[in-house]
């Protein structure tokens, strides 16, 4: 568990799924916009899954009330280069709160403190200000943009690419 100010990032358990799935899942538009893969509709019964060592999976609980605010990961982890990618999805009643910053804080912990990574990097459509706010905001640069690289409910979209690097990161958690 890592804990944040306002909000801990912790294991993922069997019913913060069923709240992410109706909130951020099933939501067709909002899931489109936020992962590379196409939507598919997640049956109930599906399990909380174990992604392996290509990426670690964070359900984003608030404090004092515990109540899920939304999933955070680092993807594509690879070890032997020693870098990953980040991303962060909030429920909509949770956003515009600073719990975005506070997430990317977390997982550069996690990522640079943690797996001793050198690299961590965020791919995010150029139209998702509070994302690039909230990586800018903690020290991601913004180093390009992948032009038309996405295919978002209909259209491509461009992309920004951010990145951070290990000797760059101001870590608040830090002893």
């Amino acid at each position: 568990m890592l804990l944040g100010e306002k909000i801990t990032l912790r294991a993922r358990i069997e019913s913060d799924a069923a709240v992410l799935r109706d909130e951020l899942l099933a939501d067709v538009r909002t899931r489109s916009a936020g992962d590379s893969r196409p939507w598919t509709p997640a049956r109930v019964t599906e399990p909380v899954g174990d992604l392996g060592d290509s990426a670690a999976l964070f359900t984003v609980a608030e404090h004092g009330t515990g109540e899920v605010v939304g999933e955070a990961l680092l993807w594509g982890i690879d070890s032997h280069n020693r870098l990953a990618h980040l991303g962060i999805s909030l429920r909509p009643a949770f956003r515009g709160r600073g719990y975005g910053r506070e997430v990317v804080e977390l997982l550069c912990h996690y990522g640079f403190t943690v797996r001793g990574m050198q690299r961590l990097q965020v791919e995010t459509l150029a139209e998702n200000a509070a994302m690039i706010a909230a990586a800018t905001g903690v020290g991601f640069v913004r180093e390009g943009v992948l032009r038309r690289s996405s295919w978002v409910y209909g259209s491509f979209r461009d992309e920004v690419l951010l990145g951070l690097l290990a000797e760059e990161w101001q870590d608040p958690y830090a002893d």
